[in-house]
């Protein structure tokens, strides 16, 4: 019996075209074929079907039955689906993450595949695997071949390549839209903690009446009825729980008093409800509960009431720790290891990404080193706690190196290893040349992070620079005497205190960043073309937010010192001090603009959280206000001063002789009044 088939130009693949799993799976199986072999042979098939006489699990398997038809079976559509993409991925020799990371598989006359026994689903210790795309801004603004819905195919294409089985599309009314394209890719439906049953939200549905269940339950329970007939039919896990109009406790949005014993109260009440709700309309339905944010206190008091059989959620706390989240200025750490109980049904809610609005990170890629987050997850395993593990990925192209190795984490024969070797095998992978050099950089980047506390795990992702420039800025122009929502940073501290605090934070890691900035840049002008890309997309991107941004932040510090110094000059100081620090972040955007893959130059365009743009605006308005106050309400005193010779600013004939120079254009020559350097 033939042992071989011969993958050609002229190979083809059939299914049942009516079923969208199967036409999906059949879809990128032609298209890799097509970008693979580049020769015509002998006209031969590839089938993929569903066994009927298989188990209805995630199994399957690929045989022949001659040399001209090679059968990928399977009991499910998303076997086949796991099939077709090991294809793909063993013989075509196509990457999970090739279209993140621009990797293109060879091209070759022909693809000889053999050994089939050896082409089969890993091994996975982690029964629901699967990613929640949360804060997808970029992506959602991002139109890959002028349309967001090839962006979110190919984000269910690589999940399903890595061996999830388990998303949540996005987050609110883009996970509704999504969720139908979601499943015709094989993939099992679950929701974000803050949409219980992935119900729309009551305010959405009622806008003109409290959110409250106090006085509507009927229209609440209604909300949940029809969302689960809506879904009944998909292949859903069931996200119980209660919560207010968005991320937040309920009776923030309820001007009902309750105590905590209330609270409880309605959550178990509310629970109880949905699962009857579920199981009466799917009786074999899994459920899942997040103890995630306000849950943890009721969780922790003993006073949740939860069936046995539904998979209780923890969270880590955003930074790769398994400890409780810091909200606001509460940082309570509260171990969630600990609550393990082999009597249960238990995951996790790891996040690779994270949007806190205080430290972290949005644009670049995680902040942890990589060794770090293997193993905590490996904690997570020898705690049992990983029966469903669904990872926050948020716009996927920062952080591929972390996806990569969450993935790594869901199979049997994962094993913790050093940062060395998980950076050395990832850079082996994706790039040709150079990889000592270029591992090495990859290294400084987690060597270059500040620690913001006494933990490990409290290091400063993107978002810390411009959420904290930005309350400098308002702080300073407001005249307050305190940063808003900083406790958790600066405790009780005041104004002067907290910038000088902050100031010490940063100092000693500006220097590093800038070394690594002229290191990475000169290798990317050294390598081939595909390296070179690939460096400056996966680091480049991300040193690049967080270099520019801390030296942008030190520099509003140093303005700020430099407007209240008792010195001469120490306005005009001042103001280019504010003006390097928005020309210094504007190199980010330049860094964006410039990218050498066409396919990713606007991918950053809808940057609303860190949004380098606006802390760019604002440093403008530091630096205008700082110029009225030091060159006059005409703003032509620094001219004179500075600017034109002494014997003509003596001279008042005229008051002036042409327009104030706008601010940016008073600084460039303020500059070159001072040789480059701010004024003495």
């Amino acid at each position: 019996m033939e042992d071989k088939f011969l993958v050609s130009k002229s190979t083809v693949v059939t299914t049942d075209y009516t079923n969208d799993v199967l036409r999906n799976a059949a879809k990128i199986l032609i298209r890799d074929i097509d970008a693979v072999v580049s020769a015509d042979g002998d006209q031969n098939e590839i089938q993929l079907v569903i066994d009927d006489q298989a188990p209805a699990d995630e199994q399957f398997k690929v045989s022949l039955n001659d040399a001209s038809h090679l059968i990928v079976s399977s009991g499910t559509a998303r076997g086949v689906m796991y099939g077709a993409l090991a294809i793909s991925r063993d013989a075509l020799k196509v990457d999970d993450f090739w279209f993140w990371l621009d990797k293109e598989p060879e091209r070759v006359p022909y693809v000889t595949i053999s050994n089939l026994d050896d082409i089969k689903l890993p091994d996975f210790r982690v029964k629901y695997r699967g990613w929640f795309v949360n804060d997808e801004l970029l992506l959602n603004e991002w139109d890959y071949r002028e349309s967001t819905d090839n962006v979110w195919q190919m984000i269910y294409e690589t999940l399903l390549r890595c061996g999830g089985n388990v998303i949540i599309p996005g987050t609110g009314q883009t996970s509704q839209n999504h969720q139908g394209t979601a499943a015709k890719m094989g993939l099992i439906l679950t929701h974000h903690h803050a949409e219980p049953l992935g119900a729309e939200m009551f305010s959405r549905v009622y806008p003109d009446l409290d959110a409250s269940y106090f006085k509507h339950p009927d229209l609440f329970k209604k909300l949940w009825q029809d969302s689960i007939d809506e879904q009944k039919d998909s292949d859903v896990i069931w996200a119980l729980g209660f919560r207010g109009q968005g991320d937040r406790p309920f009776w923030l949005d309820d001007d009902h008093e309750y105590t905590l014993a209330d609270r409880a109260k309605v959550i178990n009440d509310v629970i109880k409800i949905q699962y009857d709700m579920v199981k009466k309309a799917v009786p074999d339905a899994v459920c899942t509960i997040n103890i995630y944010g306000e849950l943890t206190a009721l969780y922790n008091a003993g006073l949740l009431d939860i069936p046995n059989d539904v998979i209780q959620i923890w969270a880590d706390n955003g930074y790769g720790r398994m400890v409780s989240r810091r909200q606001g200025n509460d940082d309570p750490r509260s171990d969630v290891l600990s609550g393990s109980d082999p009597k249960l049904s238990q995951g996790i809610y790891y996040h690779v990404a994270f949007h806190d609005l205080q430290a972290s990170n949005f644009l670049s890629m995680l902040q942890i080193a990589p060794h770090e987050v293997a193993d905590e997850l490996e904690k997570v395993h020898e705690a049992g706690m990983d029966d469903f593990v669904l990872c926050n990925t948020g716009n996927i192209k920062p952080n591929v190196l972390f996806l990569r190795l969450v993935e790594q984490t869901w199979r049997s024969d994962f094993k913790v290893k050093s940062n060395a070797e998980i950076l050395s095998e990832y850079v082996e992978t994706y790039y040709q040349t150079n990889q000592e050099k270029i591992a090495a950089l990859y290294q400084d980047y987690f060597d270059c992070i500040l620690n913001y506390g006494k933990f490990a795990d409290q290091k400063a992702g993107d978002e810390f620079y411009t959420y904290t420039l930005r309350k400098i800025v308002a702080t300073w122009i407001a005249q307050r005497d305190k940063l808003p929502e900083m406790e958790w940073l600066t405790g009780n501290k005041k104004f002067i205190g907290e910038l000088s605090m902050i100031d010490q934070l940063i100092s000693d890691h500006v220097e590093p960043f800038e070394k690594l900035v002229h290191k990475i840049k000169a290798l990317i002008e050294e390598l081939p073309d595909d390296d070179s890309s690939r460096l400056y997309n996966d680091l480049w991107l991300s040193v690049a937010v967080h270099a520019y941004p801390i030296k942008a932040l030190k520099l509003t510090i140093d303005s700020f010192d430099a407007f209240f110094a008792d010195t001469e000059d120490f306005y005009a100081n001042s103001f280019l001090l504010a003006s390097e620090a928005a020309q210094t972040l504007n190199k980010v955007l330049l860094a964006w603009q410039n990218n050498p893959s066409k396919k990713w130059v606007r991918f950053y365009d809808n940057d609303c959280y860190t949004n380098i743009s606006l802390t760019i605006n604002v440093l403008g308005t530091l630096t205008n206000y700082v110029r009225i106050i030091g060159d006059g309400p005409d703003e032509d005193q620094w001219e004179r001063e500075y600017l034109m010779d002494k014997s003509d600013a003596k001279i008042m004939l005229l008051s002036n002789t042409h327009k104030a120079y706008d601010d940016r254009e008073m600084a460039i020559r303020l500059q070159g009044r001072f040789g480059g350097n701010q004024a003495k």
